[in-house]
């Protein structure tokens, strides 16, 4: 981690700016009618932040914001995503840009999930009547209107505009990074876009799928959970040639739960799986589907089992709850209303119904072409073993770019890099720990795109294993010798 930490900070590193106005004087500044400004205070520096102004204040209706504004400034401006239905301002990300020397911003994208959790400020009542624009900030438009403010409000403080501008996103971080770079992609130079939820009222359908293919007696026990991720690992770990605790493409794995898993014969085990429960895999893997069988979102790929329990199969954890308040609230046209619950979902009459929301929530508009034009950059990353946000929409989203604008003009801009063994934005037997700012820097700052990016997996803190992460389609391939725990040991090829 203090190898990130120095290579993020010399390539971070430029002529320090110094304010021009003091900090208390910001929050009197008339920066529009929409915009009104809560606080503007100059903290002192201490072990763990530099010093800096914290500015706080609400774009109209309801987005609030942080802005932190470093006295030693890189001339860099930071935008952080959020997680979830956000509702929240992302902290801890703006701290982690700021210690870098970037004035760094969140929002919390309009509304409070302390006041309004899940998906609950979209619902139109007597006391909520901003409901719709609250749903369209949360949507797309306050991540533009905060970052076209702070941009206002950094001139003003350093009486320069930044020299670059860029956006840090996984999950709905992801998801609107994407947004910004179909919509508005004057906003930013560089965009680090994770795991990102392009298609998301299809990814809120896929978790109603999972739940109801859960119901009565096809309910997969967590403790079975350990049995079938071995099974699967036994499988796939293999067919990219090397038996290494990775999966390197569950793409290339064919894992069918009805031939490759143990049927109990009589009653259930911790050996084996009952009829039921196999079909509700079949069900999980084999993707969401109406009565004609078509396919109208991926199925799960192999690989993340071992985390179902906390993300996927267990009906009173978080993500079921988000996924039903999603739906009843501003995913299905027109809303059902709080007493909608998710085995209502028909998965033959209610997915047109999604459409209307679709056009505001997901960003997958291949027309990039206005961002490549300006010389703005892409970095997209996601996990194989992604067990939240399911990591094919954005493969596709990639290749219909590919095919849009061509393979090598794409690359030029763009690049998709696929982490074998992540799950959800971190974590999992891969090599997920890698920089991704510093080298999307580089592309923008200096034009050297990313050929390879060094990934790292951590034991206890530790580094336990080095690998290159390659630009999709390319592949990490074993030169045939050396440790397999060294990233020097491979080499980004076709696969």
């Amino acid at each position: 981690m203090k190898l990130l930490l120095a290579s993020l900070l010399s390539t971070t590193a430029l002529l320090a700016a110094a304010p021009a106005i003091p900090c208390d004087t910001l929050a009197a500044k008339n920066f529009g009618k929409a915009v009104t400004l809560h606080s503007a205070t100059l903290v002192p520096a201490t072990d763990k932040l530099p010093a800096h102004c914290d500015l706080r204040g609400v774009i109209w209706p309801e987005a609030r914001f942080a802005l932190k504004l470093p006295t030693d400034w890189n001339e860099r401006f930071q935008m952080v995503g959020n997680g979830g239905t956000a509702g929240v301002i992302s902290l801890a990300a703006v701290d982690t840009a700021l210690r870098l020397g970037f004035a760094a911003v969140s929002t919390d994208t309009g509304h409070d999930a302390a006041k309004e959790p899940l998906a609950t400020f979209a619902h139109l009542t007597p006391e909520n009547p901003n409901a719709h624009r609250k749903f369209i900030d949360f949507a797309y438009l306050s991540v533009h209107e905060t970052a076209v403010l702070s941009k206002q409000i950094i001139q003003t403080y350093y009486s320069t505009r930044p020299r670059y501008s860029y956006w840090v996103g996984c999950s709905t971080g992801g998801r609107q990074g994407l947004q910004e770079a179909q919509r508005y992609p004057e906003d930013f130079d560089g965009l680090v876009i994770g795991a990102p939820g392009l298609f998301l009222t299809g990814n809120v359908m896929r978790r109603i799928w999972v739940a109801q293919s859960q119901l009565g007696d096809a309910a997969l026990p967590p403790e079975k959970l350990p049995l079938l991720h071995q099974l699967v690992y036994k499988k796939c770990d293999s067919v990219d040639g090397l038996a290494d605790g990775v999966i390197d493409d569950p793409r290339r794995c064919d894992f069918q739960p009805k031939r490759d898993l143990p049927l109990c014969s009589a009653t259930d085990s911790a050996t084996c799986f009952t009829a039921p429960q196999v079909a509700a895999l079949s069900k999980i893997y084999g993707g969401v589907r109406n009565s004609k069988r078509q396919l109208l979102f991926p199925g799960e790929p192999v690989g993340s089992e071992l985390v179902w329990a906390d993300n996927l199969i267990a009906p009173n954890k978080t993500v079921l709850p988000r996924s039903e308040s999603q739906m009843k609230f501003y995913v299905l046209d027109p809303p059902p209303g709080p007493a909608w619950t998710y085995p209502q979902f028909n998965f033959d009459k209610d997915p047109p119904r999604t459409a209307k929301a679709a056009k505001d929530l997901n960003p997958r508009n291949p027309n990039l072409a206005p961002l490549k034009k300006r010389g703005g950059k892409i970095i997209q990353y996601s996990g194989w073993a992604d067990q939240q946000v399911n990591p094919f929409p954005g493969i596709e989203y990639y290749e219909t770019v590919s095919k849009r604008l061509g393979s090598a003009p794409t690359r030029d801009f763009y690049r998709l890099f696929m982490v074998p063994g992540m799950l959800h934005c971190a974590g999992g037997p891969g090599c997920s720990n890698a920089n991704w700012l510093t080298p999307l820097m580089d592309w923008v700052e200096k034009g050297v795109a990313p050929e390879q990016i060094l990934a790292s997996h951590l034991e206890k803190s530790q580094v336990t294993r080095t690998r290159p992460l390659c630009p999709y389609p390319e592949v990490a391939r074993y030169k045939g010798s050396g440790s397999i725990d060294e990233a020097a040991n491979f080499a980004c090829r076709q696969p």
